[in-house]
Parts: C-alpha cells; sequence; structure tokens
C-alpha cells in the first residue's frame, strides 16, 4: 500500500523537498531589503544633520523678537510697580481722609455743646448761692467731665497777651495800668482739643496809642 501511494505521488517528495529552499530565499530577499532601507535611512539622517535647523535670518529674527519680549516684561513690570505705588498712596490717603472726617465730626459734636457751657456760665453769674446756682454748677461740672474724655479743656485768656490763634478781638480798650495788647475781658470762654484750639475766645483787648 505505501508503495502504491509513492509511486502514485512521486510530486509531492518534489515539492516538501523544495519548500525550505523557498524560504530561505524570501528570508535573505527580506533582510537584503531591510538593510538597504537602514542604509537610506541613516543617508537621509546624515543629509538632515548636515543641512542647518534654522536660517541665519530667522535667528535674527527671533533674537528680535526676543529682546521685544524682553522689553515688553520690562514694561509691564514698570507698570505693575508704578499701580502697586499708586494704589498704596490712594489706601494711605483715603485712611487719612478717613481719620480727618472723624476727627472732624468728633470736634464739630464737642463744639455744640460749648454754647450749653456758655449758657451756664451766665445762669450762674445770676445764681450765684441758691438752689437753682448749685444745680447749674453741678451741670456744668458733669459736662466739663464728659468734654475732658475727649481731650477738650477752656484755656485762661484774662490778663494774657492777644493771640490771633486763640483770641478774637471784639473790642479794644486804653487804660494805662495794663500792658498793651493785654486782654483786659473775656465774653466768651475759649476751649482747647488737645493741642488744636476748638473754639477762639472772644475778648476785649487793650490797645495803648
Amino acid at each position: 500500500m505505501t508503495d502504491e501511494k509513492s509511486k502514485k505521488d512521486p510530486k509531492m517528495k518534489e515539492s516538501s523537498s523544495k519548500e525550505p529552499a523557498k524560504d530561505k530565499k524570501s528570508v535573505s530577499s527580506k533582510q537584503k531589503s531591510e538593510g538597504s532601507k537602514q542604509k537610506t535611512d541613516k543617508k537621509k539622517i546624515k543629509e538632515a544633520d548636515k543641512k542647518p535647523l534654522l536660517t541665519q535670518k530667522e535667528i535674527d529674527a527671533l533674537i528680535v523678537e526676543n529682546a521685544d519680549l524682553k522689553a515688553a516684561k520690562k514694561e509691564a513690570d514698570d507698570n505693575f510697580l508704578l499701580i502697586a505705588a499708586e494704589f498704596e498712596n490712594f489706601k494711605k490717603r483715603i485712611n487719612k481722609d478717613q481719620l480727618r472726617s472723624k476727627e472732624l465730626y468728633k470736634e464739630n459734636m464737642l463744639g455744640d455743646l460749648l454754647p450749653v457751657l456758655d449758657d451756664i456760665e451766665r445762669g450762674l453769674q445770676h445764681h450765684k448761692d441758691d438752689e437753682t446756682g448749685r444745680a447749674l454748677t453741678l451741670i456744668k461740672s458733669k459736662l466739663l467731665s464728659y468734654l475732658e474724655i475727649y481731650g477738650v479743656k477752656p484755656f485762661n485768656s484774662l490778663g494774657e497777651d492777644f493771640d490771633p490763634e486763640k483770641h478774637d478781638a471784639m473790642l479794644t480798650r486804653a487804660e494805662d495800668d495794663k500792658k498793651n495788647n493785654e486782654i483786659l475781658e473775656e465774653f466768651e470762654k475759649g476751649y482747647m482739643i488737645g493741642d488744636k484750639v476748638l473754639r477762639h475766645a472772644k475778648v476785649i483787648v487793650n490797645i495803648i496809642e
């Protein structure tokens, strides 16, 4: 049986023996093609390495562009510092204005109480030792204590030299036994708030011609 099959299919043996030779040829051709491809790739890389990435004109343009960017950044930084400084000055001005507004409000509020003290002083001229006088004295003492909390105090003018920063001259008189420019009478008492004049004293000044 086997002999018959072998006799009948002699081509099968030939084909099986020829197949490995074909495989060897295909492998060698593949290797050759890959080798030639690698050579061409290396050649292309070498040629690319030889060529400059940028032309001199492009390099010069980039240098100019870089310098422009640096200048623009410096200008932006300078503007930022300027704006920051202006904002700090603005905040200081606002804080100063707010403090001044508070001071003015306090001065106006306390200044409005001074005419009340003036009325009490006038009342005491007519009621010195009676019940009304004692009540007015108590009110005056409490009011002065309240004003003193905020730094408000009366200042003396009688016998002092006239000072336009502290006194308003309502009238003048000539008395030879007094110094020239001396304050003779006080119509309305003056008050200080801290080191500042809250209200000028209204006075009569001695003027000797």
